[in-house]
């Protein structure tokens, strides 16, 4: 058993004996690779987490509630058909999908390509949550 264990969703890592966290807050590159199997990156302005491992709300069941969080690490080539999306405005908060929660699970790449164009044609000025639950819940 692991003496230190760890939890790991969109960029944020927890370990219960010393408490350490990775937020968007504290991101020094526009791409950041998280642990095999899932990224982040800057979108004009906003921050979108893309997560398709263990723990992820993923169509794969084998990997979403059989899987060590490390086995991704120990593969060459690491992937699912749907991820888990994450996306954080231009206040560095993370938007609510219309469900009330903060991630949206079992998004297909398609919809992850359109909420990505959501966010790169956004005006400066603008919100796109509107948009961004559209697109998801049209991609149901």
């Amino acid at each position: 058993m692991d003496p230190n264990p760890r939890s790991y969703i969109h960029g944020v890592m927890i370990k219960t004996n010393n408490m350490k966290k990775w937020s968007n807050n504290y991101k020094d590159n526009a791409f950041q690779c998280n642990r095999n199997s899932g990224f982040q990156m800057d979108v004009n302005g906003f921050r979108i987490s893309i997560q398709f491992g263990p723990g992820n709300y993923i169509a794969d069941g084998d990997i979403r509630f059989r899987t060590e969080q490390d086995v991704p690490m120990s593969v060459l080539h690491w992937g699912t058909d749907t991820a888990e999306v994450l996306i954080w405005g231009r206040d560095n908060i993370a938007i609510k999908w219309d469900r009330g929660d903060e991630v949206i699970g079992w998004v297909s790449s398609d919809t992850v390509a359109r909420l990505i164009g959501c966010l790169a044609s956004c005006p400066p000025d603008f919100d796109p949550t509107a948009a961004l639950n559209q697109i998801a819940d049209a991609g149901w």
